[in-house]
């Protein structure tokens, strides 16, 4: 008995050694990789064919393939607060892309920043996350890393301005004129890598190019519908409908200012992202940096020709590819053994409504005219019976003013019915969601608690329509977002290093479950206002 004891002591203490050896070589730099529009599918439909960096994710990462966004409203905004934060967007007040403030009566963008300046070029906006009081993934680092460096880049403003926290070291964002841009919020002046990266970027020819497809054509009739498909947007050569291969620039218009609905923008995304671990020697000391790099072209690609389609794999295929080639430069630079990568997306997506008509399931695009004609019924009916004032409304949103109704003997009730009575018989319009009902319901089911999770007490609409699963807001062509079913909701999920091995995990996670994980792989302190959990692997 005793000459077995010692071999299964080794074997035992080797299991162990290798479950936890990714966590005992402490990561010197961490890079977030989000790619805006992703749904899981688009990395198990073309599993097979991938070679590059979605291939090295999946083959070194813990991939939580039962991962959700846990409010209603799936957008880039609220998503990727909820991945950097680990807060519910809601509480935020992260209401949107962009929303109506009540407090100050206007519509703002979500990283809207009223006080700074643009840096790095005449034209673009200057953004920030100032307007929030709170902080994320980007700030904790710095409690216990005061010297790492967070760098935030992304094609959106507030792809960049939100990933890297509240206070990275510096936020890039495209203008969408040839340039990288931040603000004086985080920087007086671009660093010299970037002005360099900005020259190159508009010295560089894409006015004659063709986006033409990667592998051969029976490869994308085998792992994605035809090329022709009615539902998607043309945006090349529009005098006859064909939204097919191959794709160029529209010689009348600003070629940069196209880039980034290609799949080329992502592949300068990483090309930017090279200079800053180059050049700020990311990854490369005792300290601990942090790189968030937001992947914004698919988001175009996808609203365009949806999930299904030839472009959307091809841009997929490519992506991989560009991402193949900077794992190869951050090895050389840094070695993939020093860095944590974490890969998700801010929300996912529905197919084309055309598509699932075509595929026996319900779909639609709601009709802008009767959607229109019903706002117009409620606004005259309202005003007929209860007078003028008695709400903001923006678009089909209703903020309701309780001190007039109050003052004028109103119950909020009336308003919502005469709502709730003109929008229900819009097709698409499932009913409408009143904010007081919601806060006030005990139920625990997906649907109630996401448009909980969206909810600011203060800031948001009392009444706002929900729409049908499967319908859009978008016509006539190409496909989007926002809803709060699974379909949007559903993202991937993988953290990866080259010590660990490959595996699925099916538990249920949600995004605002990545902050705190990154936090605790780094022995970060977790702040108690963060919602999420971490999750050990």
């Amino acid at each position: 008995m005793k000459r077995f004891s010692y071999p299964i002591f080794l074997i035992v203490l080797f299991l162990l050694v290798s479950c936890t050896n990714h966590r005992e070589n402490k990561p010197k730099l961490v890079v977030l990789l989000v790619v805006d529009h992703m749904r899981p599918d688009l990395l198990t439909r073309f599993d097979d064919l991938y070679q590059g960096g979605f291939r090295w994710l999946i083959d070194h990462g813990i991939w939580f393939t039962n991962t959700f966004h846990e409010h209603s409203y799936t957008a880039t905004g609220p998503g990727h607060t909820a991945i950097s934060f680990g807060q519910f967007p809601g509480k935020v007040g992260v209401l949107g892309n962009s929303y109506y403030d009540r407090e100050i009566k206007k519509r703002v963008n979500c990283v809207e920043d009223p006080i700074a300046k643009v840096v790095g070029a005449n034209y673009g906006d200057a953004r920030s996350f100032s307007r929030y009081d709170t902080f994320g993934i980007g700030d904790w680092l710095k409690t216990k890393y005061p010297d790492g460096k967070v760098i935030s880049i992304g094609g959106k403003d507030r792809t960049a301005c939100i990933l890297g926290g509240k206070n990275p070291d510096i936020a890039l964002y495209y203008n969408r004129a040839g340039s990288f841009i931040t603000s004086d919020y985080y920087v007086e002046n671009l660093p010299s890598w970037v002005l360099d990266n900005n020259q190159r970027l508009q010295a560089s020819s894409y006015g004659d190019s063709l986006w033409q497809k990667s592998l051969s054509d029976d490869i994308y009739k085998k792992y994605s519908r035809e090329d022709y498909f009615y539902g998607e947007e043309d945006t090349y050569l529009k005098n006859e409908y064909s939204p097919v291969f191959p794709i160029g620039i529209d010689s009348t218009l600003d070629p940069l200012g196209q880039l980034m609905g290609k799949p080329w923008f992502e592949r300068e995304v990483l090309h930017l992202s090279k200079m800053a671990v180059e050049n700020e020697v990311l990854g490369q000391d005792s300290q601990v940096d942090y790189l968030s790099i937001g992947f914004s072209a698919m988001d175009w690609i996808i609203h365009d020709f949806g999930p299904f389609s030839q472009e959307t794999m091809d841009a997929c295929i490519k992506l991989d590819r560009y991402l193949g080639n900077f794992f190869e430069f951050l090895d050389n630079k840094v070695g993939l053994n020093n860095i944590l990568f974490v890969l998700t997306a801010d929300h996912g997506g529905l197919p084309l409504p055309e598509y699932l008509v075509a595929n026996g399931d319900k779909g639609g695009r709601i009709n802008r005219e009767h959607l229109d004609e019903a706002l117009t019924w409620i606004d005259e009916e309202s005003e007929e019976r209860y007078g003028k004032k008695m709400y903001h409304r923006e678009g089909a949103e209703f903020f309701i003013d309780m001190d007039k109704l109050k003052e004028e003997d109103v119950e909020p009730r009336e308003i919502y019915d005469i709502v709730s009575k003109y929008l229900k018989n819009v097709d698409g319009i499932d009913g409408v969601v009143i904010k007081e009902d919601i806060l006030s319901r005990s139920n625990s089911d997906n649907l109630t608690k996401r448009l909980k999770n969206m909810i600011h007490p203060k800031l948001s609409p009392e009444i706002s329509p929900i729409i049908t699963p499967g319908y859009l807001y978008r016509n006539p062509f190409g496909t989007s977002h926002g809803s709060p079913y699974d379909y949007d909701a559903h993202v991937p999920l993988i953290f990866a290093r080259s010590q660990i091995k490959g595996r699925k995990d099916k538990s249920k996670r949600a995004t605002i479950d990545i902050a705190p994980t990154i936090a605790k792989y780094l022995d970060i302190r977790i702040p108690d206002y963060c919602d999420g959990d971490y999750i050990k692997f």
